[in-house]
């Protein structure tokens, strides 16, 4: 788990790198791989250690702060602006146009 000022740096860095701009995906890596077309970002809220990230078309993710281990604000995969690592070996990438 995060310190609570570790995670107010993730949703600071949330909201500066993906508020107003194109999430291309969002590909999860964990027992069942997937990956998410979202879209333009315009809503990022914070609620009870929850972050839910809001797309123009509806479209939600949640991210339960609890359960982040760590976070990399300049990871070396290839168009990936930000990555997270959380519980149960779950480590989800995130890609900005």
């Amino acid at each position: 788990m995060i310190t609570l000022s570790s995670k107010i740096e993730f949703v600071k860095a949330l909201r500066e790198k993906f508020l107003g701009n194109n999430l291309k995906c969002i590909e999860i890596l964990a027992v069942v791989e997937c990956t998410i077309d979202f879209g333009a970002v315009v809503n990022i809220d914070v609620t009870d250690d929850k972050v839910s990230v809001w797309s123009e078309e509806g479209n939600v993710f949640w991210i339960n702060l609890d359960d982040v281990i760590g976070v990399n604000y300049s990871p070396i995969e290839e168009d990936v602006c930000l990555s997270l690592e959380a519980k149960n070996d779950v480590k989800v990438l995130f890609y900005v146009d």
